[in-house]
């Protein structure tokens, strides 16, 4: 019983934060952080209850441990003396704001520990979510369930978002602004990019026809939406996937004999765009990334530049995470927007926020995630592990990707989506499925 309620739960705070308009404002983002809270309290009182307190034990937890030990020290209050030492940057913006009555006060690495213990949260509840994955979701059905449940939802937006824009504009001419359920563009390209994955690993996986036909056509739904928003970096994304799907492919016999079928697949899919979307506007928008100002048009009027400013004054710790809107109007060199609450480049924003040492920790974190996961997958033979494990990869790949050009991970659907997608692929990776939908874990 609990199984079904916990992971109806999951499914639900999914469902919830995309339709929700990506989740950006503080009340959809408590009902994430409480739902997700009554789900983690659940289980561990459960756990305690029946067995006691017991957890998969993983390597790459020691560097997210001392990621968020970092981040609670960001939020201490130390004396200026101190400050000076570890953060000079940081103590003289403190006495600039405060010339007479800095001496005698205690200060944060963080310039504004509110953010900080907001942003902190919202972190604590997506890798709590992963945790949650990797230790209870445990059978192929609750597998099945919740990546076909992604599938659903993102088809079922894509189909949303195609009508929304040609009931406006009959035409097919796209203006700037909302798509689907998102308050951008930007980000409902981001989401799309990982779901899109994940039923190419459905249809290399299924051997019904039928089946297969309802995966492809999930795909070429997604993908035709895609192109549609005129995302610059959502469109270029899609394409490196798909280069990353296939040069991926050739590393298993299985997938390079599979992959046969999802290249003609996806050349159909490509030839349908051309009824669809003006290709001399997808190039318009794609050739304005190649501008001597590229790093700004990246940026959306933001200089990268400005931000490894902003880190060479905050080198080890930074400026606290969740700051960046903060101080990054004191380093902006261009006149394009008055304040930026992103960086448009999730890595250089964490860089300006954690600096070098929380930035080292979750580079390593999820550096041991995906060596681990590879290492074990290299060696699976069952066919679903394989595909679904190749698939979510391939999500978590483009995700990765995508963060250098926008700030798709400081959307709370698609950070959610990106950490749910993270602890399935692990739980499938290192689970041995048998009959009747029950498992022998292999998490050694």
């Amino acid at each position: 019983m609990s199984r079904i309620i916990l992971s109806g739960l999951l499914i639900f705070i999914i469902v919830f934060s995309c339709l929700a308009r990506g989740a950006v404002t503080l009340v959809p983002q408590a009902i994430i952080e409480i739902t997700a809270g009554f789900i983690i309290s659940y289980w561990l009182i459960e756990m305690i209850i029946k067995k006691g307190i017991s957890f998969i034990k993983v390597g790459f937890f020691i560097p997210l441990i001392l990621f968020f030990a970092l981040i609670v020290f960001q939020l201490l209050p130390l004396p200026l003396g101190f400050l000076k030492i570890i953060s000079p940057k940081t103590a003289a913006l403190y006495v600039y704001l405060m010339p007479h009555g800095a001496s005698n006060n205690f200060f944060s690495l963080s310039i504004y520990p509110y953010a900080t213990m907001l942003e902190l949260l919202k972190i604590a509840v997506y890798f709590g979510i992963f945790f949650f994955i990797i230790n209870k979701i445990e059978t192929k059905g609750q597998c099945n369930l919740i990546l076909n449940s992604i599938i659903a939802l993102g088809t079922s937006i894509s189909i949303y978002a195609f009508i929304q824009r040609y009931i406006q504009s009959p035409q097919g001419v796209l203006e700037p602004g909302a798509y689907g359920p998102f308050f951008n563009r930007n980000n409902f390209a981001g989401y799309i990019n990982m779901v899109i994955p994940l039923a190419l690993g459905y249809f290399l996986y299924e051997k019904s026809p039928n089946k297969k036909t309802l995966y492809g056509f999930c795909i070429a739904m997604m993908s035709l939406a895609l192109f549609l928003s005129l995302s610059r970096a959502g469109i270029v994304v899609y394409i490196m996937g798909l280069i990353f799907i296939w040069l991926f492919s050739r590393t298993r016999p299985a997938l390079r004999q599979k992959t046969r079928m999802l290249t003609i697949w996806i050349s159909v899919i490509i030839l349908s765009f051309l009824f669809f979307v003006d290709i001399k506007v997808v190039w318009g928008a794609l050739a304005s990334l190649f501008k001597k100002d590229a790093l700004v048009v990246l940026g959306h009027g933001y200089s990268w530049g400005d931000i490894m400013r902003i880190w060479r004054d905050f080198p080890v710790f930074g400026t606290g995470l969740g700051t960046f809107v903060n101080v990054s109007g004191m380093y902006k060199s261009t006149a394009f927007q008055n304040q930026f609450v992103y960086a448009h480049n999730d890595y250089l924003q964490l860089l300006s926020e954690v600096g070098l040492a929380g930035t080292l920790f979750l580079f390593l974190f999820f550096m041991q995630y995906f060596r681990s996961l590879f290492k074990v997958w290299m060696k699976r033979r069952d066919a679903y592990a394989v595909c679904m494990v190749f698939a979510a990869t391939a999500s978590l790949f483009v995700m990765l990707v995508y963060s250098f050009l926008d700030f798709n991970l400081h959307i709370p659907a698609n950070a959610l989506l990106f950490f749910v997608i993270m602890g399935v692929a692990f739980r499938i990776a290192f689970t041995q499925f048998i009959e009747k939908d029950e498992v022998r874990p292999n998490l050694a």
